[in-house]
């Protein structure tokens, strides 16, 4: 959440480096409990005794955590610069960054067999902090070349600060914004696992499992437009501006009805049973039940799209902690919809895990609109 916190805080050269310190420190703090828990033995305990890995796979598993070390690192240039590049309205550049984290990504796939040397885990781990690394860099040298000084270029930005909305950083106004978002991943991040466990208990697992994987992976293509629209409201919105509230909700709406309906397409006519089939190679069963979840996942850019309109007037407003409330509504909604599913007992039982997904969208998408209509 390093990215949506820049964007919303940092204004001016006082706001950046309040911001930056803070990230500094907290990355700094996390590297630092990260190294304790590798070099006292902790992760050597955890994954022997709690994951159950001995042996060689042990070892591996230690030696690309030792190389993950790097990776707090990595990832908080990447989100700090993306955020940095947003407020400078270098959007394309972020894009540019994740194609250069492919190439590379190919490019050691390729060369690969050369790198014998070189041991398996560090490879593996190696690529992964590289990829991350690469676009990191890729989206410093994207900003920090043409834009030159970011920090008086970010004052002379803000020439009127009163009409920016502007509200004075301090310490306490960053961690207020930022543990909610923290709590907020970390309560995503619970969606799949509880997901996989509701799926894990229907008649045929393997399969329900299967074809959920299968669906979601091929649907989350379709919704990706969506997953960062928070930017567009927290980024273009000024403070208490209806006219441009109701413009963008409006282009949110036609955006997600779109996507909906590519999805629809998709899904209900025999493209979305070609994709699976032939190009990404499923069973005819498997394909056959992933087009009964893609059917209903229809519905979700455009619930989504709503979901992620109001987190930006939220983020927009510092409001965090409103966000983190919603998604453990999400949360809960979520369980109560698997249970249902499951109750339910449908044919193809990878239904009740995107019943369960449906569920939690939109009552979170219910419960911002409800508290952003109380507090503007």
């Amino acid at each position: 959440m390093i990215r949506q916190t820049v964007t919303a805080l940092v204004k001016d050269k006082e706001s950046y480096y309040k911001v930056r310190k803070f990230i500094i420190m907290l990355v700094g703090f996390i590297v630092f409990i990260f190294s304790l828990f590798i070099l006292t033995g902790g992760s050597k305990w955890f994954i022997k005794n709690i994951m159950g890995l001995k042996g060689k796979v042990l070892n591996e598993s230690i030696t690309i955590l030792t190389v993950f070390l790097i990776f707090p690192l990595a990832v908080t240039l990447r989100n700090f610069m993306q955020g940095v590049a947003i407020i400078f309205r270098r959007t394309p550049l972020v894009s540019v960054a994740t194609v250069c984290r492919v190439i590379f990504v190919l490019f050691i796939a390729l060369i690969v067999h050369k790198l014998k040397f070189i041991p398996a885990a560090i490879i593996a781990g190696g690529i992964f902090v590289g990829a991350i690394s690469v676009e990191g860099l890729m989206m410093f040298l994207g900003v920090k070349l043409p834009v030159g000084d970011i920090p008086n270029k970010l004052d002379r930005i803000a020439k009127n600060k009163e009409e920016l909305g502007y509200k004075e950083i301090t310490n306490k106004t960053i961690i207020r914004f930022f543990l909610p978002l923290v709590l907020t991943s970390f309560i995503k991040s619970l969606a799949k696992p509880i997901i996989n466990s509701g799926l894990a208990r229907t008649h045929n697992p393997e399969i329900a499992l299967s074809t959920y994987a299968v669906a979601w992976g091929l649907g989350i293509i379709i919704v990706s437009p969506v997953v960062m629209f928070h930017q567009v409201p927290l980024n273009l919105i000024k403070e208490d501006n209806d006219k441009q509230k109701k413009s963008v909700l409006k282009f949110a709406i036609y955006l997600g009805l779109t996507l909906s309906v590519i999805f629809g397409t998709v899904a209900f006519s025999p493209i979305g049973y070609y994709v699976l089939k032939y190009l990404i190679g499923t069973t005819d069963k498997i394909s056959l039940m992933s087009i009964d979840v893609l059917k209903i996942m229809s519905v979700l850019p455009l619930i989504m799209v709503i979901r992620q309109y109001y987190w930006g007037i939220l983020m927009k407003k510092h409001m965090t902690e409103y966000i983190s409330k919603g998604k453990v509504i999400n949360l809960i909604a979520l369980i109560l919809g698997i249970t249902f599913g499951y109750f339910l007992q449908p044919s193809n039982s990878a239904i009740i895990g995107i019943i369960g997904m449906i569920s939690s969208e939109l009552f979170e998408s219910i419960y911002l609109y409800v508290i952003s209509r109380n507090i503007t």
